[in-house]
């Protein structure tokens, strides 16, 4: 574990957060995690300020050792053969090291990587969940969703993180609060912007860097670095790190069927299709065909039969289906 140690005189409290965080490492890439590690996991990162920094140091550590190992066994292969124990401690690092890179960075998206277990709030695969912070904010998360919640307190306006994902959110009053006086802001945090309501109920859904929002019932702000944007109920607008849409009209309807136990797409490529099914189902759809790629699919799918959904596709467009070990499913 040489390579886990950093160069310098440290106290005795970072050497003791680096080693907790070490061990904590090595625990959630074991392959015998449980939802209780991750528990004793996200309590041991709120115990204390420098848990957080020393774990995400062990992180970027852990994910720079992935690629350095490969490039050193492929070193070695053109080399002598080393002897039988410099061998045997070269592969235990480079197993080490790989089921760390796996951990992180899970092959097809096949289980949760590290930094969703280490989420205050999160789903799994075909899992929704309420999320009540007090009686003035209640969340309800979609599938594959993470958030944070960095601030909590009702009276000056709960601050949370949508990491990733897709919530539906209704802000409104505490019971106990006098209603003479505005509400507190709720504010929630997704990539480049920061979405604020006092009471409202809306939309946000954050996957892959790009954001929408939508207004369900009473009015948002969005701030984002290219300026602030008013979003009333019926409308949507969408945004990434540099670039926000206006603000537009939107079937809201379609927007907040997962809710409702369905998936409704209007003229959207199958391609975009088969990543939405991919985050409701166990396994991974896996579109080879870019022409198939590109049909547009008007169509509903009930959430309940998404298992089934190559079976659809293939019925519907002509899809080649091939099923492999784990779930994988070939679509050509």
């Amino acid at each position: 574990m040489a390579l886990m140690m950093l160069p310098g005189r440290r106290g005795r409290g970072r050497a003791s957060h680096d080693h907790d965080a070490r061990h904590w490492l090595l625990t959630l890439t074991s392959g015998a995690a449980t939802e209780a590690d991750a528990e004793a996991f996200r309590a041991w990162l709120r115990a204390d300020p420098g848990h957080e920094a020393a774990f995400a140091e062990q992180k970027r550590l852990w994910q720079a050792l992935g690629p350095a190992v490969r490039e050193e066994a492929a070193a070695r292969a053109t080399t002598r053969r080393p002897s039988r124990s410099g061998r045997r401690a070269f592969l235990g690092g480079a197993v080490a090291a790989s089921a760390a890179y796996l951990a992180w960075r899970p092959p097809l998206g096949l289980w949760p990587g590290l930094d969703e277990l280490g989420a205050d709030y999160r789903t799994a695969t075909g899992e929704q969940r309420r999320v009540a912070l007090g009686d003035a904010l209640e969340l309800e998360l979609n599938t594959q969703t993470r958030i944070n919640v960095r601030s909590a307190a009702a009276s000056a306006g709960a601050v949370i993180e949508l990491a990733a994902g897709e919530a539906e959110v209704r802000v409104g009053r505490q019971a106990d609060a006098n209603p003479a006086l505005p509400a507190p802001v709720a504010q929630v945090v997704a990539g480049a912007g920061r979405v604020s309501a006092r009471e409202a109920l809306f939309n946000l859904r954050y996957l892959g860097g790009e954001a929408s929002l939508c207004c369900l019932a009473g009015s948002v702000q969005l701030a984002h670095s290219q300026g602030t944007y008013e979003v009333g109920a019926g409308q949507e607008l969408r945004y990434d790190d540099r670039r926000v849409m206006p603000p537009a009209k939107v079937n809201t309807e379609a927007v907040t069927a997962w809710r409702r136990g369905w998936l409704v797409f209007d003229r959207v490529p199958l391609a975009d299709v088969v990543d939405e099914l991919n985050r409701y189902r166990r396994g991974r759809l896996v579109l080879l065909n870019r022409q198939l790629g590109q049909r547009r699919v008007q169509a509903r799918f009930a959430l309940a039969q998404v298992a089934d959904a190559e079976q659809l596709i293939r019925d519907a467009y002509g899809a080649e289906v091939t099923r492999l070990p784990g779930g994988v499913v070939l679509l050509s």
